[in-house]
């Protein structure tokens, strides 16, 4: 499978994200990665986002890589007792799942509704 995720982070976000790829590195094969947007954050007030997209092959069927990202995303201290909308130190998300042959198994909506997920995006696919 192939996956493409879109992290982002606006609580120390070069260490969080760095922190983020080092750990999908020993999951993923043949990564790449979009180059870093800076965002201003959606829906509340605070610092401006870094926002990029990963992807790279992983063999973990969906459910599992999620259940991984959100460990992830929690070793990063991410508090989930916050509300949707506001600062956190990381946001890994799987925005698009493709089979082998390349067919689309899953996309999220997220890549039409928010530029900081469709633009980065953009430049891998």
């Amino acid at each position: 499978m192939k996956y493409y995720l879109s992290i982002g982070s606006n609580i120390n976000p070069e260490s969080n994200i760095n922190f983020a790829i080092s750990k999908l590195e020993k999951i993923f094969s043949k990564s790449e990665q979009s180059t870093k947007h800076q965002t201003k954050p959606e829906g509340f007030e605070g610092d401006d986002f870094i926002n990029l997209v990963y992807c790279g092959n992983c063999e973990l069927a969906f459910n599992d890589l999620n259940d991984q990202l959100k460990r992830i995303e929690d070793l990063s201290g991410r508090d989930r007792n916050v509300p949707k909308f506001s600062s956190r130190t990381l946001d890994v998300d799987i925005i698009l799942q493709l089979d082998d042959a390349g067919k689309i198994i899953f996309k999220s909506n997220e890549i039409a509704k928010y530029n900081f997920v469709s633009e980065p995006l953009n430049e891998l696919i």
